[in-house]
């Protein structure tokens, strides 16, 4: 009977039916089970994709930070660096920081200024310096993470390197400052910066060809004749401030001499007089033939200037002629006629690559000197006349490097000034500051 029931069509279809509805009950519950796993990974993708979204904005927020803070940092050593031979270093290193925004101790900002640098491969060497600017910035989405701020620094390393430039004319007025004239030929290997803001405040007139990396002018300038300046001068410059105010001024005690002078047929050419270091109150006066050799180091002219005239043949290696104020009152350095004249500065010490120094107390009313050489002469150092004017004039040249900074220049004559510092011992006494690290 069994069996009969289980070959009736209807109980058979009911097997079937049920069985149909288990399959679609599981179906459905698998069904749910699947949407549960999808939406809870979901979820978690979701999550991952809202924390990358916050790591990318924090992140990419804290390298604007530090890009700010790089340019502070750079900044910072390099105006800390200029300051290495004025004055407080760390004070300007921090002071130029605060102009771009990071001042230390304000806001958690940290601006640390170390010569030499405390890290990298210029820790031990002087003429560097170190500024680094930190400071913890708060975070916004990644405080879900747990990060509520991270701390971000730069750091940035600057020296003294030689300075482009080597002819400063500082007359912030002066129509001309800079005066070329004549049949003049002026090769520089450094470049030449006129403080004036006159519309003329270089002036070129007559067969002129000017050579050199840069020329520039504050105001502007005035060519006649057969010019050449190469490159065409850039007008609307900013004006230099003096590159050599941080030189010591030479001790002065006493007179070693007072109104010291040569008169005619004084030495010869296998045996020159011989002169040495010291002050000399009333300057140095020498007329007639004579040979001179002037013995290393710094000779005081106190008063009275230096003259020598009429055919002198002059020889000095490590000389600085300081000219100042004494007995007859300040004078000139004129070096006129038929003279020789070769000299170099001191390579190491205070005044190493300075060969004339006039007093800065001088005013600018005061003679003006005149340096005239034959085709023989060479002047290798600075030529230093901070308020007073200079007149190159003659053939001369330099061995190995010309610095000429004075308040008024007139070039008469053909010049060729070198950029090669390789003897002095710091390099070029003009400094300029450039990123080590």
């Amino acid at each position: 009977m069994a069996r009969a029931m289980l070959r009736s069509p209807g109980v058979k279809q009911s097997m079937i039916n049920v069985t149909r509805v288990k399959r679609r009950t599981m179906k459905s519950w698998i069904s749910r089970a699947e949407r549960g796993q999808v939406v809870i990974l979901v979820c978690v993708a979701l999550f991952a994709i809202m924390g990358f979204v916050a790591m990318v904005t924090d992140l990419g927020f804290m390298q604007h930070q530090k890009n700010m803070m790089q340019t502070a940092a750079d900044s910072a050593a390099m105006a800390a660096a200029m300051e290495l031979n004025y004055g407080d270093s760390v004070t300007a290193g921090k002071t130029d920081a605060a102009t771009n925004g990071f001042t230390n101790g304000q806001s958690s900002v940290t601006v640390a200024i170390n010569s030499p640098p405390s890290s990298g491969p210029n820790s031990s060497k002087t003429g560097y310096i170190e500024a680094i600017v930190s400071k913890p910035e708060p975070t916004y989405f990644l405080r879900v993470l747990g990060f509520t701020s991270i701390n971000v620094s730069a750091r940035a390393v600057a020296s003294e390197g030689n300075g482009p430039n080597c002819i400063y004319v500082m007359d912030p007025s002066a129509s001309p400052a800079l005066s070329v004239n004549g049949n003049v030929n002026i090769n520089s290997s450094c470049g030449l910066l006129v403080d004036s803001s006159s519309s003329s405040g270089m002036s070129f007139t007559g067969n002129v060809t000017v050579t050199a990396p840069t020329i520039g002018v504050v105001g502007g300038y005035t060519s006649g004749g057969n010019v050449t300046l190469s490159p065409s001068p850039k007008t609307g410059g900013i004006a230099a401030s003096d590159p050599l105010a941080y030189i010591q001024t030479p001790s002065t005690s006493g007179c070693d001499h007072t109104s010291f002078a040569l008169n005619g047929n004084t030495g010869s050419s296998g045996s020159p007089y011989q002169l040495y270091p010291g002050t000399y109150c009333g300057g140095i006066s020498v007329n007639g033939n004579a040979f001179l050799h002037f013995n290393s180091g710094t000779y005081v002219l106190s008063g009275g200037g230096f003259r020598p005239g009429g055919n002198t043949v002059m020889s000095g290696t490590g000389v600085t002629f300081y000219n100042t104020g004494g007995l007859g009152g300040y004078q000139a350095i004129t070096l006129t006629g038929n003279t020789q004249s070769n000299f170099s500065a001191p390579t190491s010490g205070p005044l190493a690559g300075i060969l004339f120094f006039q007093d800065r107390s001088i005013p600018s009313s005061a003679p003006g000197s005149t340096i005239t050489g034959n085709s023989s002469s060479t002047f290798d150092g600075a030529m230093y006349f901070p308020t007073t004017q200079v007149t190159l004039s003659g053939n001369s040249s330099v061995g190995g490097y010309g610095i000429v900074v004075a308040d008024k220049l007139v070039v008469s004559g053909n010049s060729t000034l070198g950029n090669n510092y390789s003897s002095l011992a710091n390099g070029s006494p003009i400094k300029g500051t450039v990123l080590a690290e």
